[in-house]
């Protein structure tokens, strides 16, 4: 759905980095899990509730949240920042309704090794 919102393919800036051969796979597999881990703890699990209590509002610290994990990801162009964003705030609505990091992990770590290995 994103990829009809915005575009589909990938940054060719990236396009070095996806994996090729099975060490390859397997090594991508490890940092899309680490990923997945440590881009919800820090994005979710402590900005978007900084920015809560911040701005004393859920919703612009989901907001806020997803707009600087978007930027976080501008190496890989603006069409990426873009679809990077949307899904920050995908995730950071996750967070907010099960009030846990785990789902979201799981789901970007799982999003990370797809869009890798199937070059989407």
């Amino acid at each position: 759905m994103i990829d009809r919102l915005v575009g589909p393919a990938h940054a060719a800036s990236i396009e070095t980095l996806l994996p090729q051969q099975v060490v390859e796979i397997v090594l991508w597999i490890a940092l899309s899990i680490s990923a997945g881990i440590c881009e919800e703890l820090v994005f979710r699990g402590y900005l978007q509730r900084q920015f809560h209590a911040y701005t004393h509002s859920r919703w612009v610290a989901l907001f806020l949240q997803a707009m600087l994990f978007g930027i976080s990801h501008s190496y890989q162009g603006t069409d990426a920042c873009v679809k990077i964003a949307v899904f920050g705030l995908l995730y950071g609505s996750l967070a907010l309704w099960r009030r846990s990091l785990r789902p979201g992990m799981m789901a970007h770590a799982g999003s990370d090794i797809v869009s890798g290995l199937f070059a989407i």
